[in-house]
C-alpha cells in the first residue's frame, strides 16, 4: 500500500538540509523523504531516531539513513543509504516520515544492538504511564520468532524487559546489579506513609529492605530548584525508614565496582541474603 505520493529517487550525494552542515539524521530523512518512492520506509536505526528511541552513540551519530523497500524490490542503491526489504512489515506516519513501527523498529534492531541494549530499547517500548507496548507483548512476539538474525538476543532482551523504566542509565543499573548476582529491584517503586500517602516514586528498590536507588542527571545538579526539590524529597523518603542511594553515570564507569560495594553493602545492613 502506497504511503506517499509517487516520487523518483535522486542521488543521495544531490540531497541538501535546510540547516548548515552537518546536518542531523533526522535532517537528512527529511531531505530524502521529498525523493523517497511510495513504497520505501524508513527502518532500523533511522526510524528509531525518528521515534525517539534510545540508541548507543555509535548508531545516533551514524548519519547514514535505514531504508527498506519490498522483498523482491531493488534497494536504494546510494551514497549515504543502507537498504532493506520488507515483506508483511507495518508501516506508519510519524512527524511526516514514513517508518516503520515501533514495534518493528526494535525487531529490526535484533542483530545490531547488545544485550543491554536492546532491552534499554525494549524498556523505552514500555515506559510511560501509557505504554505503547507491555513486556508481556515483547515476550510474545519475540517468542514466535525464528531464522533471522538477532532472533535468540530479542527472545533474551524481552525476558528482561519491565514497565515503566524512565531511562536507559535506569535499565543498565539494573541489568548490572542483577549480573553481578544482587537480587532484581522493583522498577518505579511507590512510597507511601503510614496513612497511605504518596510520598515518591523511586527508580529502583527494594522494599522489604527500604532500600532505593536514584539516578541523578544533569538536570539535578545545574537546576537550583530541582536540586532543593530533590533535598527534600530525600528527607521525606528517609523519614519513611528508606535510605536512598544516589547515583550518576559515573557510577557505572570502571566497571561499577563501587556501586556494586554500595549497594551490597546496604542490602547486607538491612537484612538481605543472597
Amino acid at each position: 500500500m502506497s504511503l506517499l505520493p509517487e516520487r523518483t529517487a535522486l542521488s543521495f550525494r544531490r540531497l541538501r538540509s535546510e540547516k548548515a552542515s552537518p546536518a542531523s539524521v533526522l535532517e537528512l530523512a527529511r531531505a530524502y523523504a521529498n525523493r523517497m518512492p511510495a513504497t520505501h520506509v524508513f527502518s532500523h536505526a533511522t526510524a528509531a531516531l525518528i521515534h525517539g528511541v534510545w540508541l548507543p552513540t555509535r548508531l545516533e551519530t551514524d548519519r547514514r539513513l535505514h531504508v527498506s523497500v519490498p522483498l523482491g524490490a531493488r534497494p536504494p542503491q546510494m551514497t549515504g543509504i543502507i537498504g532493506h526489504q520488507y515483506s508483511c512489515k507495518v508501516f506508519q506516519i510519524v512527524g511526516g516520515l514514513a517508518v516503520t513501527t515501533l514495534l518493528q523498529t526494535w525487531l529490526d534492531l535484533g542483530a545490531s544492538l547488545s544485550r543491554v541494549e536492546l532491552v534499554a530499547a525494549a524498556d523505552f517500548l514500555c515506559s510511560g504511564r501509557e505504554p505503547r507496548h507491555t513486556p508481556d507483548e515483547l515476550r510474545t512476539v519475540a517468542t514466535a520468532l525464528y531464522g533471522r538474525r538477532g532472533c535468540r538476543s530479542l527472545r533474551q532482551a524481552a525476558i528482561l524487559a519491565r514497565a515503566a523504566v524512565d531511562s536507559p542509565q535506569e535499565t543498565k543499573t539494573r541489568l548490572f546489579l542483577v549480573d553481578s548476582g544482587v537480587p532484581e529491584p522493583i522498577v518505579n517503586f511507590e512510597i507511601v506513609d503510614a496513612q497511605g500517602r504518596f510520598v515518591a516514586r523511586v527508580d529502583l528498590s527494594w522494599p522489604r529492605f527500604r532500600l532505593c536507588i536514584e539516578y541523578e542527571g544533569d538536570v539535578h545538579r545545574s537546576d537550583a530548584r530541582q536540586f532543593r526539590s530533590d533535598i527534600t524529597r530525600r528527607e521525606r523518603v528517609e523519614e519513611q525508614g528508606w535510605r536512598m542511594i544516589r547515583i550518576t553515570d559515573d557510577d557505572l564507569k570502571h566497571g561499577g565496582e563501587e556501586l556494586l560495594r554500595r549497594v551490597r553493602a546496604a542490602l547486607t545492613a538491612r537484612g538481605a541474603r543472597w
